[in-house]
């Protein structure tokens, strides 16, 4: 008895009948998929967390863009460590090397009319053998710490791997060795 009560207020809900002068006879069912749409979208709209994220970049943008995220540099934000302390043994090698550049092209141009002075590389070696290079700096003198073992603080860039010092006092020998 259910079942028949079932089908009778489904086609009452989606069966229409009219009739008019000009239509013997007009009989509309309706889309028995329809029900199954709105629980599909009603289940959509609970959903517990959606979002769209829409937005575009004028030219200023791209040149921002770009300058964060590589072309200028800024991709090296995530190797920046700040400063750090490090101990090893400062050994002056016999590759020459210019001061550290900016952008490649620009620094090439301007070494065309200002070369930059070549200097040794120097490098911090510590007793695991790992190696940190010390770029260029005119305030501090190398030379007088070289084949002593030394602690040395500066910025640390773990992607260049290079500790850059901007002064003397951040150089002194390791006395406990």
């Amino acid at each position: 008895m259910a079942k028949k009560d079932a089908i009778e207020k489904f086609i009452s809900e989606n069966v229409h009948y009219s009739k008019n002068k000009d239509d013997l006879l007009d009989v509309h069912i309706g889309n028995p998929l329809r029900r199954i749409t709105e629980l599909l979208e009603e289940i959509k709209r609970q959903k517990a967390f959606s979002f769209t994220l829409k937005g575009s970049l004028g030219i200023a943008g791209v040149a921002l863009a770009l300058g964060v995220f590589g072309v200028l540099g800024g991709g090296r934000i995530l190797c920046d460590k700040g400063i750090q302390t490090q101990i090893g043994t400062l050994k002056i090698l016999n590759v020459q090397e210019k001061e550290p550049d900016g952008l490649p092209i620009i620094s090439n141009i301007l070494d065309w009319f200002n070369p930059k002075p070549i200097y040794n590389r120097t490098v911090l070696i510590r007793e695991d053998s790992f190696v940190i290079r010390l770029p260029y700096s005119k305030e501090v003198n190398f030379s007088q710490y070289n084949n002593f073992q030394v602690i040395a603080t500066g910025d640390y860039d773990s992607c260049g791997q290079t500790l850059t010092i901007k002064d003397a006092s951040a150089v002194e020998i390791n006395a406990s060795k």
